[in-house]
């Protein structure tokens, strides 16, 4: 019997925590703010709420949650699956045109 497990896209490693406890990391990539950060158990360590440095190799600040702050320097930080969903635009600027009767 096979698992789906969902694969997981490396970030990067854990440089240090802040005195306000935000996580430092230095990446290769540039994911989106607001985006949810797992461990390697695929465990929620907090979501993207900075993005700093230069282009090619930007720094990321974590903010984490409340539940889970057992994060330490060297660990290995990936982006969850999840956050490949992208929400449906309504409104005004919205593609999807509406009728109206």
């Amino acid at each position: 019997m096979t698992t789906n497990k969902p694969k997981l896209n490396e970030i990067g490693t854990i440089s240090h925590i802040t005195s306000t406890n935000k996580i430092i990391v230095p990446s290769n990539k540039t994911p989106r703010i607001g985006s949810l950060i797992v461990n390697s158990k695929n465990r929620a360590i907090g979501k993207i709420s900075d993005i700093f440095g230069s282009t090619k190799k930007p720094y990321i600040s974590i903010k984490t949650n409340d539940k889970f702050k057992k994060a330490k320097p060297g660990e290995v930080v990936y982006l969850s699956p999840q956050n490949k969903k992208r929400r449906k635009r309504h409104g005004r600027n919205s593609k999807t045109k509406k009728t109206s009767r």
